[in-house]
């Protein structure tokens, strides 16, 4: 099981334990000029506010993808890291290898955080794993290496064992390593949704550690590409899926979560579904009552 904690909320996540939504709005290259202005002049006011409707939305932390051409990361990282901990105090995740902005950021942190993500090739796990202990990470690592994708579950859970190998040498615990199995879009290659469930599964059988996946790739280039998202989502759940990175807009996310939670023995008699649900009735009264009351 692995832990990831922010200055004031932690999280536990791994098999058998509830999925874990990570809000991957915070990225930098899908904003608008006024918010890279914002962030030169260092004001992350509207990075904060998408940490915080992710949060109200069911995220337990969150991703930040800062690297920006306009933009100096070693810069960015510290000020949206320090802003979303002053904020929310959640887990965060640094989606970067650039070692003097995660240096800069995480001065005085009194989190555990996240790197997102190292791959099996030599030079970047030289560079990132002794920050990675350094700094007590968990370590996301994407299974693929220096050549390939690999195509087959096969080949994705032999990357897996020898980043296992490095991380064990590295002094890294097994518990702070999460696989992410590779989340492809589907429209251009048609079996990978099976591959990457494969690859789920036998993670858990066979390495009995924690994965991941962005999930947000899986209906790129379709109609409809959200909900095609959260099926992926909810049908990884059942093949070991414990982590993703989402967009907290998609409609009936958090539903879905919470009976994906529910079905795959997660949630034990569904109390937390149940509690999930009167507040949504709570809710839905409440916008009744307030659109039925008289002027």
């Amino acid at each position: 099981m692995t832990t990831w904690a922010g200055s004031r909320t932690s999280v536990e996540f791994g098999p058998g334990q509830p999925l874990l939504l990570i809000n991957d709005q915070l990225r930098v290259y899908d904003q608008q000029p006024h918010v890279l202005q914002a962030l030169r002049d260092g004001d992350a006011a509207a990075l904060v506010q998408l940490a915080v409707e992710g949060a109200a939305l069911g995220c337990q932390g969150v991703d930040l993808l800062l690297d920006h051409p306009d933009l100096d990361e070693r810069a960015t990282l510290p000020l949206v890291l320090r802003a979303v901990d002053d904020a929310l105090g959640c887990p965060i995740s640094l989606d970067t290898r650039n070692q003097s902005a995660i240096e800069r950021a995480l001065e005085g942190y009194t989190g555990k955080p996240m790197l997102n993500s190292i791959v099996y090739e030599r030079p970047v796990l030289d560079e990132l794993l002794p920050l990675a202990r350094r700094y007590n990470m968990v370590v996301i690592a994407m299974l693929v290496d220096d050549v390939r994708i690999p195509e087959s579950w096969q080949d994705r859970l032999a990357i897996a064992r020898q980043i296992l190998e490095v991380t064990d040498d590295a002094g890294i615990a097994r518990d702070d390593i999460v696989f992410d199995c590779v989340c492809m879009a589907t429209a251009a290659m048609p079996n990978s949704m099976q591959v990457t469930l494969d690859t789920l599964k036998a993670v858990h059988e066979e390495l009995g550690m924690s994965t991941l996946l962005g999930i947000g790739n899986a209906g790129f280039g379709m109609p409809d590409q959200t909900r095609l998202d959260l099926l992926y989502l909810a049908i990884g759940a059942s093949w070991g899926l414990d982590a993703a990175l989402v967009d907290y807009h998609t409609e009936h996310l958090a539903l879905y979560t919470h009976g994906a939670n529910f079905l795959t023995g997660r949630d034990p008699f569904g109390q937390e579904y149940l509690a999930f649900m009167r507040s949504q009735g709570n809710a839905q009264s409440r916008r009744t009552r307030h659109k039925t009351a008289p002027p």
